[in-house]
Parts: structure tokens; C-alpha cells; sequence
């Protein structure tokens, strides 16, 4: 028997992981996905990684962030804004503002993308700690233990961490069921930016940049409400990424000419050559089973206020969850997710049972 299963391969299950592995805790990570890293997600080319989920970091802010940054040796540089910020009117009229709007405070990115975080935490794990292609399907409770049932196989343990959104964690069969009460509590909570899409276009030059351009747009029209310079320090390319305006339900009726229609914005913005790109990719994670549920396909307006969710006993004295929007403090963000991580730990700590962390 583990003593910890977490099931969730992301930021705060992999933090998670790592921490316990480190008190020479017997633990396991069971991910669903065939590579580790949830919404961390980035694309590979010959220049380095550019990232298709989380891509900005507040270190002045995220203390639990910086300390991971630090601990793993990565640099940061700042989000590109210097230069005009082009803004596309509902009416398709395009006006361009002599100065970008800095972000404040302003966002960094990580050399190496944020998967480079993910490469660090899975480091420090062995492989047989961790399970890809590993569905979750079943819970059950025993006194004393957990039994996690996937598709093709049987583990247990003495606690289980869910380092997954609430509503997924809603989607798991649980003997004996789950209160209607928390199981309607972790439908109630959207995860952040699981409706969301991005794209990335890649070019052999920022000529943007060298039209005074600082690469970011306003978009009333879409499909795209939001783009930003996406460049790699150093690289022989340049890149644009831009988030979707378009909803969900949007993006699947137009799949067919999303590509197009991503393309002629850009051209529209930024000039024929940006309608032209070596490369564009598009990844939407409301398609993504294992980030997005039927709750997610509604359009947030904002950014939710979220908070614990109090698992009641006897559930809550042996699962426990660990997702980024299980917490208060940065709910949702990268932040979020190593703050819930630090409060599964301590939770478990104090418990006399496994005194190992």
C-alpha cells in the first residue's frame, strides 16, 4: 500500500510528488494524459518552447512561484510591450495607439517555457513513481486506505490527493457516493481558462518590431480579442500568440476556417507577412477531456473568486484536493497551484498517522 496517490500530472501534482518523494514518502502520481504537465503545454521547434497554456509569472507577487523559479536555477525576461498596440473596433476599424498598454505589474516569462518548472519537479521523481495513460475511474473508501480503480488495474493508499480541477474531480464514481452537496459544490467551480484556445504563429523575423509595432492587439471582432509578442530571446524566428475571443461553440462551427480566419486577422493588424506564417498552431482546451467538462463551454467573464471546498468526513479524512482552484490564494493561476500543494502538506502533516512529511 502507497502512502500517497496523487492523480493529476500538473504543477500541484507534481509539486506535491516531488515534496513527498523527497521525505521518502511512498507515492505515486496517476495522470490520464500520456505526458505530464496538465495545462502546461508548450510547443517545440528548433529555437526553444513557447507556451500553449500558462506562458506569464509575477514573481513580485507569487512568492511560492519565485522560491520554484530560484530553486530550479531559471531565468525570466519580460513580456515584449515596447512599440504601437493595435486596436481592431467592432466595426472592423483599426486604429493604432502609439504605446502599448504595459502590463503592471509587468509579466515575465521563463526561458524554457513553463514546462521547464514541469522538467524540474519530474526530475526529482523515479519512473516508477510515475504512471502515464493511467484513467482514474473509481474511488473507494475502506478505514484506513483508499483503492483507486483505472481502467486496467487496481493501487492503494493510505491518502489520495486529486490535483485536478473540481469538476473533474466531480466526473470520478465514488464508493460510497459523494454528499450531493459536495459533489454539486465541485461542479459549481469553473476551471480557469479551460474554455479558453490559443494560437501561435511563428515567423522567420519579428518585422512588427522593426515597423514599431510592439506585437500586442486589441481585437472587438475576433477571432482572436487578445495578441501579444510571443518572441524568444535570442531566437533566429519571431512568434505572435494570441488568446481567442471566439467561444467554444464559435471556434467548432468555424473549425474547418479557423485557420483562415486566425491568418487574415493578423494580416489585418499587422501587415500582409503576418497573414503568412511558417508555422500556426492552434490548441484549444475546451476540446481537451482531461482540462474541460460540458460546464466549461459558457464563457467566463472574469476571473472566478475561488476558495477550499471542505470534503466532509469520511471522504475528507483520506482525499484530499489539490487543484489550483481549490484554493484562495492565486485560484487558478500557477501561484494557486503550488499554494494548494503547500496546504495538502500541511493538512497531512499534522495528521499523526503519516508523520513522513
Amino acid at each position: 500500500m502507497h502512502d500517497l496517490i496523487i492523480i493529476g500530472g500538473g504543477l500541484a501534482g507534481l509539486a506535491l510528488a516531488a515534496n513527498a518523494a523527497r521525505t521518502g514518502a511512498d507515492v505515486v502520481l496517476l495522470d490520464a494524459r500520456d505526458r505530464l504537465g496538465g495545462r502546461v503545454l508548450a510547443h517545440q521547434t528548433a529555437a526553444g518552447r513557447y507556451d500553449l497554456g500558462p506562458a506569464w509569472i509575477w514573481p513580485g507577487m507569487q512568492p511560492r512561484l519565485r522560491a520554484l523559479v530560484a530553486e530550479a536555477g531559471l531565468t525570466t525576461y519580460p513580456q515584449h510591450e515596447a512599440g504601437g498596440l493595435m486596436f481592431e473596433d467592432a466595426s472592423g476599424t483599426i486604429q493604432l495607439f502609439a504605446r502599448g498598454f504595459g502590463q503592471e505589474p509587468p509579466s515575465l516569462r521563463l526561458i524554457g517555457g513553463i514546462s521547464a518548472l514541469i522538467d524540474f519537479l519530474s526530475a526529482g521523481l523515479t519512473p516508477d513513481q510515475i504512471r502515464l495513460s493511467t484513467h482514474v475511474e473509481r474511488l473507494s473508501l475502506a478505514a484506513d486506505h483508499v483503492r483507486v480503480r483505472t481502467e486496467s488495474s487496481e493501487f492503494t493508499a493510505r491518502y489520495v490527493a486529486l490535483a485536478m480541477p473540481p469538476r473533474l474531480a466531480a466526473a470520478l464514481t465514488y464508493d460510497p457516493a459523494l454528499p450531493p452537496a459536495l459533489h454539486a459544490a465541485l461542479q459549481s467551480v469553473p476551471t480557469w481558462m479551460a474554455g479558453q484556445a490559443k494560437a501561435l504563429a511563428i515567423y522567420r523575423s519579428s518585422f512588427w518590431r522593426d515597423a514599431g509595432l510592439s506585437g500586442s492587439a486589441m481585437s472587438q471582432i475576433g477571432p482572436l480579442g487578445e495578441i501579444h509578442d510571443a518572441s524568444l530571446p535570442g531566437a533566429d524566428e519571431a512568434a505572435l500568440f494570441g488568446f481567442f475571443a471566439w467561444s467554444p461553440a464559435q471556434r467548432t462551427a468555424r473549425q474547418e476556417t479557423l485557420a483562415d480566419a486566425v491568418c487574415a486577422q493578423l494580416g489585418r493588424l499587422f501587415g500582409p507577412s503576418a497573414a503568412q506564417p511558417e508555422a500556426l498552431v492552434i490548441r484549444d482546451w475546451a476540446t481537451d477531456p482531461w482540462t474541460a467538462t460540458s460546464l466549461d463551454q459558457a464563457p467566463l467573464r472574469e476571473h472566478p473568486s475561488y476558495r477550499p471546498i471542505d470534503w466532509p468526513r469520511p471522504w475528507g479524512d483520506r482525499v484530499l484536493l489539490a487543484g489550483s482552484e481549490a484554493t484562495a490564494d492565486f485560484g487558478g493561476y500557477l501561484e494557486g497551484a503550488l499554494a494548494a500543494t503547500a496546504s495538502i502538506i500541511e493538512k497531512i502533516s499534522i495528521n499523526r498517522e503519516f508523520s513522513l512529511f
